[in-house]
């Protein structure tokens, strides 16, 4: 029996192996309609057009999944064939010893379930009648309006993962000549059409949710991506670029809530091929192998260059492009809880954790702990932590304690609300980890691999009596609960790497003979922050390595700041002693503006800064000019030229000066009173610490002796 269970549990393992190691699986309901939409349809007498539409999706939405190759598709509106065939092979009809022979109880399940549902639905026809050069003609044009929905949701937890809408206008024209008979209707037609495009957009919307492209290649400011033109993509359209970013948990539930994307460029496709599309960088803030790339039907936003080029590469630590894990949490081999996909990355070559410290170091965590009931003696805070800190080991971690934190936290800042001890330190706190780039610079500044923050968020008691004189027993029961949630980021990034609630109970029962008097919050604390070391413990054997492949070491990165959409001409000097206006354009760079990298001062445009690599908030600040925040993807030799605009009060002044040029055309002659003006806007320019960006040519006086270079010199 022992030997024949091992057996068992030895194929049982294979099987979930073998499962886990394929693509992910994906069920796909019938096509539905709305209530409203089928009755519409029916007091227009359109519904076997609705009809058509939602039986023919189904199979084509089936078959442009099965082509993509990125999951196995499970058809359940095919079922029925399936579970009769299986009927069959149990009737006693077929040989069960056949190898091929269909097997009852062994459907595949499905990881995802996509839903499509038809949400609008009109078929508008309009007829007319065409004068023409050989007699009258009849002309019809159709014209099928489709909205729908795709939903993707967990099998497992039955969470919605996605929801994205699908929308459809699609119009043909029939003309009918005079003396012509025509049988039926050209225009039907269109139905296939529709069909097959709401299909391929719903088949398009699930790949996209769950398994978004991804950047393949990035050389030269040149953009390899895995789509192809029969996936969808096309010559000129606009995608964004976003890099993975931390998974992120429910602190009350402990469930994933997907990963966070973010922001850090714009492309536009260049090539549309058959296994791979290629597009040009627009703006680049730290685009690598592995980003994900997303279409912008809409095109650029307001404030992006149009023109913009970026020549960035892929950083040479970065390897080959991770796999595109789809949305969600894999499951754990064990089948326990799941675990965030991808997140332990070993350094086969050292046999070391990437992060550079070798196995078995400890990591040092900095714990924090604040307690939100007012119920809670303030001391109780001090208990909690040091029972925290009891419950780590001190061959794993190295702890940094609260009076370690709140140094650090005096010295994040010389100004603001970082700044002295006057605010509590819970707020001070609060503040710092409402932004958890700025937790990097806080773990940056206490060399922290970790930063562990706990909070003791209720704490309740109930009573219940239970008295009945028929059994003579009267009890009184009272319960006291608490629950603490946790967060642990990682020091070089940001990220969380867990995150979660544990509930603490006690119950005491008294009776008349016995009475209990103890103190409660001790052992609940002791509890909870028993339950949090473990946690904390578990994550760190899992998760306890870096994101970035450059192992955290610092790299140079190069800041520079242009003005947005202003530029000034050029005008050289010619033989007869005029200036001439000329087709070249300098572009205004503001000097001396400020470089903040996770709220922390660390220099100065142009420049180079010193960041670790991974996502950072990025925050330019100069007066005169508008702020700008953007989160950069910091990789080795990433080089960013940030866009900047004017003030209200800035661009007054520079639209009063700079009007000269509005009325200047290439070839025209400068006039004494233009020159004056001209003069006018170099001594703005100067006043304002902005110079001209000649980078497009080899120096000023190129072709001729530059105004410029008169006015502002080399």
């Amino acid at each position: 029996m022992a030997a024949w269970m091992a057996c068992f549990g030895a194929a049982t393992a294979q099987t979930q192996d073998a499962t886990a190691a394929g693509k992910p699986r994906i069920a796909v309901r019938d096509i539905s309609v709305t209530r409203a939409v089928l009755t519409q349809a029916t007091e227009d007498g359109q519904v076997n057009v609705l009809e058509q539409i939602a039986q023919g999706t189904d199979p084509q939405l089936v078959n442009a999944l099965s082509a993509g190759g990125r999951f196995d598709v499970v058809a359940r509106a095919d079922l029925p064939a399936v579970l009769r065939e299986q009927s069959l092979s149990a009737s006693g009809n077929v040989d069960t010893l056949d190898p091929q022979t269909a097997k009852q109880l062994q459907l595949a399940g499905a990881r995802y379930l996509a839903t499509v549902s038809i949400e609008n639905f009109q078929d508008v026809v309009e007829r007319t009648v065409l004068k023409g050069q050989f007699g009258d003609s009849n002309a019809e044009r159709r014209t099928i309006q489709l909205q729908g929905s795709v939903r993707i949701f967990d099998t497992s937890s039955g969470v919605l993962l996605r929801a994205t809408s699908v929308a459809l206008n699609e119009a043909a024209l029939d003309e009918i000549l005079g003396g012509v008979e025509q049988r039926g209707r050209k225009t039907n037609a269109l139905i296939g059409k529709v069909t097959a495009l709401f299909a391929t957009t719903a088949s398009r919307a699930i790949s996209e949710s769950l398994m978004p492209a991804r950047v393949v290649g990035y050389t030269m400011g040149q953009i390899t991506f895995n789509r192809t033109k029969d996936s969808g993509v096309e010559t000129g359209q606009i995608w964004e670029v976003l890099a993975p970013g931390a998974e992120m948990v429910d602190p009350e539930t402990g469930k994933s809530l997907g990963s966070e994307e973010v922001h850090i460029g714009w492309a536009r496709v260049t090539d549309a091929g058959s296994r791979f599309s290629t597009a040009q960088a627009i703006e680049d803030l730290g685009i690598d192998r592995g980003s994900i790339m997303r279409v912008r039907p809409q095109g650029l936003p307001a404030g992006i260059d149009p023109n913009g080029r970026a020549t960035g590469s892929a950083s040479a630590a970065s390897g080959a492009a991770p796999a595109a894990a789809p949305i969600g949490r894999t499951p754990s081999p064990t089948g326990g809880e799941s675990r965030p996909a991808s997140v332990t990355t070993p350094d086969a070559r050292s046999g070391a954790a990437s992060d550079g410290k070798a196995t078995g170091t400890p990591r040092k965590v900095a714990i924090f702990v604040k307690q939100r009931p007012i119920c809670i003696p303030e001391d109780k805070v001090s208990v909690f932590e040091d029972d925290i800190a009891a419950s780590l080991p001190t061959s794993q971690f190295e702890l940094i304690r609260r009076e370690d934190v709140m140094n650090a936290v005096n010295r994040f800042a010389a100004t603001g609300p970082n700044a002295g001890t006057a605010p509590p330190e819970s707020q001070l706190f609060d503040r710092l980890q409402s932004d958890r780039a700025s937790a990097t610079a806080l773990a940056a500044l206490m060399g922290a691999d970790y930063l562990l923050t706990a909070a003791i968020t209720t704490y309740d008691k109930t009573e219940r009596a239970f008295d009945d004189p028929t059994i003579k027993t009267k009890t009184l029961i009272r319960e006291w609960n608490l629950r603490a949630t946790y967060q642990i980021l990682d020091g070089s990034n940001g990220g969380s790497i867990a995150a979660g609630t544990v509930p603490a109970r006690l119950a005491v029962r008294d009776t008349p003979e016995v009475a209990t008097t103890l103190d409660t919050i001790n052992p609940l604390l002791m509890d909870a922050a028993s339950q949090i070391g473990a946690a904390l413990s578990a994550a760190v054997a899992s998760n306890g390595v870096r994101q970035t492949s450059e192992g955290g070491a610092e790299v140079d990165v190069q800041i520079n700041a242009v003005l947005a959409d202003l530029s000034v001409p050029d005008a050289v000097l010619g033989t007869n002693g005029d200036y001439t206006i000329v087709p070249n354009l300098y572009k205004l760079e503001p000097m001396n503006v400020s470089v903040m990298v996770d709220g922390i001062v660390v220099g100065q445009t142009p420049g180079t800064i010193r960041v670790r690599p991974g996502l950072h908030r990025l925050r330019l600040e100069r007066p005169g000019l508008e702020p700008v925040d953007r989160m950069m993807n910091v990789k080795a030799g990433l080089a960013l030229s940030i866009p900047m605009q004017f003030s209200p009060e800035g661009r007054a002044n520079w639209e009063r000066y700079a009007a000269v040029f509005n009325d200047l055309k290439n070839g025209a002659v400068l006039r004494e009173a233009e020159i004056i003006k001209v003069k006018a806007v170099a001594e703005f320019l100067k006043n304002s610490n902005i110079r001209l960006d000649t980078g497009n040519v080899q120096n000023l006086n190129l072709g001729g002796e530059s105004i410029w270079w008169q006015l502002l010199g080399p």
